[in-house]
Parts: C-alpha cells; sequence; structure tokens
C-alpha cells in the first residue's frame, strides 16, 4: 500500500479482532500484535512505539527469533545515502543513543488488521547532528563526525508486513516504501534486516536455483545467495529471499557480532530521485530443511 489514512482507523485503537486463526491487537500505535497460525505453530509477532512501530519480537514454535533485549535488536528498515555510511543514516528504531523508552523516530500512523500491519514513520537518524565518528564515514574516510544536523530525517518509511502468504504459510512478506525528499547521487536501502538472538550462530548461504547449502563461515557482508540463520541443531531458523536480488552479485548480508547475529536484504540506487522507492523481502521460518525447501519453491514460482 502507499500511503493514505484510513479514516476509521483512529477507531481501531485497542481493538481485538479474530478472523479464521489470526489474532490482532494493540494498546495505542505503536504496540501491536499478530498472532496467526504458521506450519504445526503459530507466529506471534509483536511491533513496539518504542521502536517507532518496527517488529521487537517474533516467537515461533516457543523460540524467540527475534527480541528486545537491547535497543535496535528488531526486525526493521534504514537508508543511508551518498556513500555515508552510519554518518547519514535514516533508521526505523532509532537512534543508538536515544534512551530507553524512547526513539527518535516519529510514528505518524498504524494498524493491525487479520494477518497483516501496516505502519508509517518518519525515520530517526542513527547518530546525534555532528556526532563524532572516528572511523570515518562510509566511503568519506576523512569525516569524521555525523553529516546530519537533525535527529529527525524527515525521510518517510511505510511497512506492511503479512504474516503468511497464498501457498506460502511460513512465508513473511516484508513490504516497504521509502519516501525520499530530495536528490542524492546514491542511496543504500536496507530494505529487511533481523538482529537475532546470540544462539542463531549457524549461518548457511543457499543456493535455492541448485540447491546448494554452503556454510558462511567467516565470511561476513553481503554476496549473491540467499542467508540462513539457525540454531546449531538446525531445528529453529530464520531465512531471506526476494526475486528482486542479487544486484550486481551483492544483496543478502550476514554479521556476526558478540551477542547477536544479523541477516539484510539490500538494494542499491544510483541518481536517487525525491519519490517512492519500493522492494519486498520475504522472511522464511521453520527448520533448516523447511527453510531451504520454501526457498526452491519461491524461487520456481518467482513469488514476490
Amino acid at each position: 500500500m502507499i500511503y493514505k489514512r484510513d479514516a476509521v482507523f483512529w477507531q481501531l485503537i485497542g481493538a481485538l479482532t479474530f478472523i479464521g486463526g489470526w489474532t490482532a491487537s494493540y494498546a495505542k500505535p505503536g504496540d501491536m500484535t499478530l498472532t496467526v497460525p504458521m506450519l504445526d505453530s503459530q507466529v506471534v509477532l509483536r511491533t513496539s512505539a518504542e521502536f517507532g512501530g518496527g517488529v521487537s519480537s517474533l516467537v515461533f514454535r516457543n523460540k524467540e527469533h527475534i527480541d528486545r533485549r537491547d535497543h535496535g535488536r528488531l526486525l526493521q528498515s534504514a537508508s543511508s545515502y551518498d556513500g555515508y555510511g552510519g554518518c547519514f543514516n535514516p533508521t526505523e528504531g532509532g537512534a543508538g543513543h536515544d534512551p530507553k523508552g524512547r526513539t527518535s523516530s516519529q510514528l505518524i500512523d498504524a494498524y493491525v488488521k487479520n494477518n497483516q500491519l501496516w505502519t508509517l514513520s518518519d525515520m530517526g537518524f542513527w547518530l546525534k547532528p555532528w556526532q563524532a565518528y572516528p572511523g570515518g564515514c562510509g566511503i568519506h574516510k576523512k569525516i569524521t563526525q555525523a553529516v546530519n544536523t537533525t535527529e529527525i530525517s524527515g525521510h518517510l518509511l511505510e511497512k506492511e508486513i503479512t504474516v503468511g502468504i497464498p501457498k506460502f504459510g511460513n512465508v513473511i512478506e516484508h513490504k516497504v516504501s521509502f519516501h525520499v525528499p530530495t536528490h542524492f547521487s546514491a542511496g543504500t536501502f536496507e530494505a529487511s534486516t533481523g538482529y537475532m538472538p546470540k544462539e542463531f550462530s549457524l549461518a548457511l548461504f543457499y543456493d535455492p536455483v541448485t540447491g546448494t547449502e554452503t556454510s558462511a563461515g567467516n565470511h561476513k557482508g553481503e554476496q549473491s545467495l540467499p542467508v540462513i540463520l539457525a540454531t546449531q541443531d538446525r531445528n529453529y531458523a530464520m531465512g531471506v529471499y526476494s526475486n528482486q536480488l542479487p544486484q550486481n552479485g551483492v544483496g543478502y548480508g550476514r554479521f556476526s557480532f558478540p551477542d547477536v547475529n544479523k541477516w539484510n536484504c539490500v538494494f542499491r540506487e544510483k541518481n536517487v530521485l525525491p519519490k517512492i522507492y519500493q522492494y519486498t523481502c520475504l522472511i522464511i521460518l521453520g527448520n533448516v530443511d523447511e527453510v531451504e525447501r520454501t526457498m526452491q519453491r519461491l524461487q520456481g514460482q518467482g513469488s514476490k
């Protein structure tokens, strides 16, 4: 959907609906819950106003795949421009320095219905205005402080999440629209990224065309194949796939930090104009075998 206000939106605040096994509720805009049957279990997905409506919890088969142990550990989106990396980095969940309970992002609108939720937010910059960044800003290594001069970016992020899509009950469709307000020479759109608990330490690259699985080993960063992060016993896994990727041999990223493992789904554009840029990433749940089989089916059907 492209943003337009639902005339009855505010009447839905606090509503609870139950249709076809789906449960959807929220107490205030941004704090939303979806409970949807999936495979032999259910998914419980929660968003939080504290993070600008970003997904702060995802539980499947009684295992939390996304949690809120620290600020920014979300399923969310972000962008950056003109090679400045984190120094000009609108981020759905807000800034790295935001105190507990507060986000620099501004949630504008939100609703949840059946197996879908939708939010519109004005993303906060990851860094404070002129905040020191000693390592250098992206490709601009001589610049060592944030380029943004405000906390709020003016870059609107619109997302629509659908839990379970036709013929693919274990797929979460993450559609995002970046409303870019001005011209840039280049843009990097992290359409979807998941910051997962440490126990999801088994990192795999999977080729759905050939059915080949390879270990990510020590590789960090982007490459051409869909990423799967799983527990070491392979019983719990999350994979990401998009038929819009790869772009020029990259687009699927894997990163590892002391307490967090991350995947992402990234798109790059040149000559970015003031308009809307739309992308879709598909998040697949199950054990490793279930995730890989689903990727093969998605590849075969060209599903978006």
